[in-house]
This record gives C-alpha cells, structure tokens and sequence, in this order.
C-alpha cells in the first residue's frame, strides 16, 4: 500500500502560487476587433490571423487529433460496414468522418443561420486556406465529443463492471443504512439500486453516499462481471467466441484506494475468488487494515480488469474497467446516505473538468452579478498558443466579445454590449445525433452530426439576445449536436442554467432542461448557481434500448462523471465560503483553487461583469489560471 497525500499537497502548494507584477496580455493571446458584415468580419480574421490558423490545425487537428482517433476504426468498423470502404483507408478514416459530419452540419447552417457559413467562408479567403479545413476547424468539436462517446460505450461493452456491493457486518443498528426505506432488514448492509420505483440489489454510480453509519470493523464486499455488454466475448455482437479467445477476470489486478491509501492485489487485506463457466465472475472481499474511521465520510474508488488483449494500437492491454468510486459515512457520523455527497478523495491521476459559476445579490459585495468559467477539454500542449478575445462589431446589432481560438467563429464563453453573458461546458451523453445515426440506419449508418454547433449557438444568443428570458426561447430553438452544460447572466441580475441534449428518442423534455436558483438544483443559496460536465436536472439523459444493447445514462459509463462531480462539490464548498463577499478577487480565487484546476488541458478562464460591460480573462498559458486575469472593458473598446 501506499499514501497519495504527499503528492496531493505538493501539487496543491504548486497551483496555490500567486501571480506577480501588474496584469500583462500573455504571450500567447491577443484581442483581434472585426468589423463588417459577417465575410467581412471572416475575411479580417483569416488576414489578420492565417498563420496561427494553420498552426492550429496542423499540430492540434492533422499531428495530434486525427492519428489518434484513427485508432479507433477498428472498433468502428465491427458495427458500421461503411467504415471498411476504400475512401476510409490508408490513414483516411478521421478526416473522412470529419469532413462528411462537417458538411452535414454546414448545410443545416447555411439553411437556418447563413451568415456563420459566410464567416467561415471569408477567414478560409482571408487565410488562403482550403474551405474544407475551415469547416473541420469549426466543427470538429461537436463531431469528436459525440464521437468519443460512441467509441467509449462501445469499449465498456466489453469491458468489466462493477455489478454488487456489500458491507459485511453488525447492521442490527435501528438505522436505514442503505437508505431503502427499511430497517434491520436482513440485507441492510447490501447497496441497492432505484430501478424503475423497484429495489434492485446490485451497484449503480450515484452523486451521494451508497451507505450509511457501516460499523468499524466491516468488511466490504464487490463482485465484478467481465465482458457484461457483449456476453463475455470482444468482438461484433454477432460473433461468437473463438476457441483460445482469452476471457475472464484477473484476480491480479484489483486496485483499491481506501481515502487516500491504495491497495493492490498483493496485499493480504484483498482476497479474491473466481467463478462462472469462462471465470466472468470476480468477487473481492477487502478488510481495510486497523478497521474503518469511526464517524466519517469514506471514500473508496476500485478498479480491475479482464485477462483479454487488445493487440491494435500496440502495447499489448487488458480491458481495464472505468474506476469506480463511493463513500458511504461510519458509525457515529449521524447523516442519512442522501445528505452526504460524492466527493471522494483525489486518485492522484484525474484533473478536474470544464467549470463554471454565475453569483448576484446577496452572494456579492455589492449585489452585482457575476459569471466566472475555467475551461478544460483540450489543450495537448497546442491550443493555448493559439487564444484569441474576438471582438465582434457587426454592420447590425450590438457589439460583444467571445474568447475563442484562431480559425475558430465560436468560442465556449462570452458577453454583448448589452451584458448578455454564457458559458458552455461539454456534458457526456449517448443522446447525441451519432447514436441516433447508429438507431436509425443500423449497420449502414455514417456518424454525421446535426443540429446546431453549441460555439456557434452561443454566437446566436449573443447577436440576437439582451437579456435571459431571450436566450432561452433563443437556446429551444434549434437542435443540438451533443450534451451541453450552459450559464447564463444579465446585467438585469437574471441567472439560469440549461442542460441540452440531441433528444433522439423524441422524449416529451426534447431535450431541454433549464432551471434557476430558485430551484435548488445547483445552488448553495438563493443567488448563486454552479455548473461542471454533468448532468443536475437532465436525469436519466438516456436510458433506452439502441440496437441490441440498453444505453445507459451517462453516470454509468461516462469517464468525467466522477471527477466533474468531486469538482461540482468542491466547487460549492468554495462558494459557499465565500457568499456575500463574491466580488472579482472572490470568483478569481475560486478559479484558482487547487482542487479545480486542470493543469494539464486548461484553455481559458474569465470572469464576466455584465453589469459593468467588462470582462476579466486569462489565458495563453497551462494552467490559464496560473497568468494575470486581464480587464477589458467592451464599452470602451474601439
């Protein structure tokens, strides 16, 4: 065993020091002011800009992103016949389905909102770059999160999973522990499920604690299945096993992180036992060393993984299974499972995700309103050299300012002339338009994204929107390409959230989920609501039969869940630490915290002041919130 806290604290230490000297433009971003039509306003970006644009798409898109999901075609391909065609080939796959998802989504663009295909039209004459690249500039992200999404789910098919848990012990204590609506029952100590207004016994991720008041000296109990999607075999789901196929659990490779300790298999606390025809069943009995703190949260995250090969891309693998984490509190802590939230402790590996936060009345200083984001998702060393303050000033409609990248006419935040601010974070969904492909078209489908590209439907609440009420009929009126978290704030002191999804199985939400402090789904108070890369009102976002499989909600297979929500936790203790003195210093300090910090695929933070037409941004450096936040009033730009 060993300890993760030294490691912890130092990158802690690391991360908590301050900025020095007055607030300077980084290095590596700049403020480009555009003027016209929307051509015009495209054609003064690609001039001014070319040569960071093909930076960008060179080293982010063609050296780095498009190998990498080339990987990926060979699992594509067990599902999607098309796939396996000559124009795919030879290293083609990525930029092929880029491409093809692209002008899926262009010809929507040019039919609905023509001006944003303009603007692209005119950076790609201005840079004298190829149109096609311009376009898989714009919309690869959209293409690529629910591409990933696809290849995930269809790797955690066959993948171990976490099927039971249980806490061996005294639970004659008059206390529900596993909060099933009953007492000293003879299973009180088994972690149930809420199916469909059933009990179920079995495990399922959830935001808060799997039990409650577990005596000291309880064992814990987990059983784990291999290959549960595909019946214990890789491959098609209409190919059976092969005689010498490998299959089954290592008992080998049970990981266990108690708090902030792990445990391995070697350690004679975890004892382990086979079962099942092809040894599919694991089960694992772990007695943590010394007994269980008495009156405490726990954390404990496991994972495992199967005996199988994965030969294509070299090394040679096993299939590891998604770490799995839960807390449950110990005798004397006096909370019921549902007070107590799934924070967890850090795995020593996991950064934080994309997070956000909007404050106002009482939260602040001087009851005005504020919206602060710090965006991560991918930066790879690339794209912070690449940053960009666009300043749109249009032939008609107010002015306003995305933070955005070279080549690129969106970005995830920004604010108008008339205070007007958003922030987007991606959210993890199955209900996104490359599965409903998949639904539609089975084994002919091809993974073409629809609706509109979340960056550039920022752009449209912020040209055509004043206030909230605006941005939300605004947000409900076209489709959307993935699973997006967004923030809203005017100068009026309206904040709200809206959670999107593709709704491909026509549900009566359609896909639509907003909702405001006043009810209480992410907010500490009546004045403050917070966002990271999960779902809070969009429960399940999926759960439904597609193909021959049952796709589940994203907190069952998404690899953000846990980590966005030990962030969204955190996130809310720093909030609440800091209501009713939110001012600038407040909401920069939150960005900086240590524990929501991404210091590896930071791309920007910023801080909006609608109220005051300015907006405080850092960026061009990873972690972005390690440089100054520099002011820019939008009021007075030129």
């Amino acid at each position: 065993m060993r300890t993760l806290a030294p490691l912890c604290a130092a990158l802690a230490a690391i991360a908590a020091l301050p900025g020095c000297g007055p607030a300077e433009p980084p290095a590596h971003s700049e403020v480009v002011v555009l003027s016209g039509s929307a051509y015009e306003r495209g054609f003064q970006h690609g001039k001014l800009l070319g040569k960071k644009i093909r930076s960008l798409y060179t080293i982010l898109l063609e050296t780095n992103l498009m190998p990498y999901l080339n990987r990926e075609q060979d699992d594509v391909m067990k599902f999607l016949e098309v796939y396996r065609e000559e124009p795919y080939k030879n290293g083609q796959f990525s930029y092929r389905m880029m491409l093809e998802s692209g002008e899926n989504l262009l010809e929507i663009l040019e039919d609905s909102h023509p001006e944003y295909a303009q603007e692209m039209h005119g950076i790609a004459d201005g840079a004298g770059i190829s149109f096609d690249r311009i376009l898989v500039l714009n919309t690869f992200v959209d293409t690529m999160l629910a591409f990933r999404t696809v290849t995930l789910f269809l790797k955690q098919l066959s993948a171990p999973q976490l099927l039971e848990v249980e806490f061996l012990g005294d639970f004659a204590d008059g206390v529900d522990n596993n909060g099933d609506g009953q007492t000293d029952e003879a299973d009180d100590g088994a972690v149930k499920t809420d199916s469909r207004g059933e009990w179920l016994a079995g495990y399922s991720p959830r935001p808060h604690a799997v039990m409650a008041e577990v005596p000291a000296g309880a064992r814990i109990r987990m059983r784990f299945i291999d290959n549960p999607g595909l019946g214990g075999f890789t491959g098609s789901p209409d190919e059976k096993p092969k005689e010498g196929d490998l299959q089954g659990m290592d008992p080998g490779s049970v990981r266990i992180q108690l708090g902030d300790v792990l445990y391995t298999a070697a350690d004679d606390c975890i004892q382990s036992s086979l079962s099942g025809e092809h040894d599919e069943y694991l089960e694992v009995i772990f007695s943590p060393p010394g007994g269980l703190p008495e009156g405490e949260v726990v954390s404990l995250i496991v994972q495992s993984h199967d005996i199988s090969e994965i030969a294509d891309p070299l090394p040679v693998r096993p299939r590891v299974m998604r770490d799995e984490r839960f807390v449950f509190t110990t005798r004397g802590a006096g909370l019921r499972p549902a007070e107590v939230p799934n924070k967890g402790a850090w795995d020593g590996r996991s950064m934080p995700p994309a997070l956000g936060f909007a404050v106002r009345g009482s939260a602040t200083p001087d009851g005005a309103t504020r919206l602060a984001q710090h965006f991560a998702l991918l930066d790879s060393n690339i794209s912070h050299k690449h940053g960009v303050l666009f300043v749109h000033r249009p032939e008609d409609g107010e002015p306003f300012a995305v933070l955005g990248w070279a080549g690129l006419v969106w970005g995830f935040s920004g604010m108008n002339a008339a205070g007007l601010t958003c922030a987007l974070n991606p959210s993890d969904t199955l209900d996104n338009p490359l599965v409903g492909q998949v639904k539609d078209r089975v084994m002919y489908a091809l993974l073409l994204s629809t609706g509109i590209p979340a960056g550039i439907k920022g752009r449209i609440l912020l040209e055509r929107a004043a206030a909230v009420p605006e941005a939300m009929d605004l947000l409900a009126a076209d489709g959307d390409t993935f699973g997006w978290n967004l923030l809203l704030g005017d100068r009026h002191g309206e904040i709200a959230s809206v959670e999107l999804d593709s709704n491909i199985m026509q549900h009566s939400d359609d896909g639509f989920h907003a909702f405001g402090p006043e009810d209480g789904i992410a907010s500490e108070g009546p004045d403050d609501l917070r966002m990271a890369s999960h779902f809070q009102a969009n429960l399940p976002d999926l759960d439904d039969p597609i193909l021959v499989f049952q796709a589940p909600p994203q907190k069952d297979w998404s690899s953000f869940y846990y980590r966005s929500l030990r962030a969204y936790y955190i996130l809310g203790d720093e909030i609440r630490r800091h209501y009713g003195h939110m001012d600038l210093d407040g909401a920069i300090d939150i960005l900086r915290h240590p524990d929501l910090v991404d210091t590896r695929e930071s791309m920007n933070a910023v801080v909006f002041e609608p109220e005051r037409g300015k907006l405080h941004y850092a960026m061009g450096q990873v972690p972005a919130t390690d440089g100054d936040f520099v002011e820019f009033d939008l009021e007075a730009s030129p």
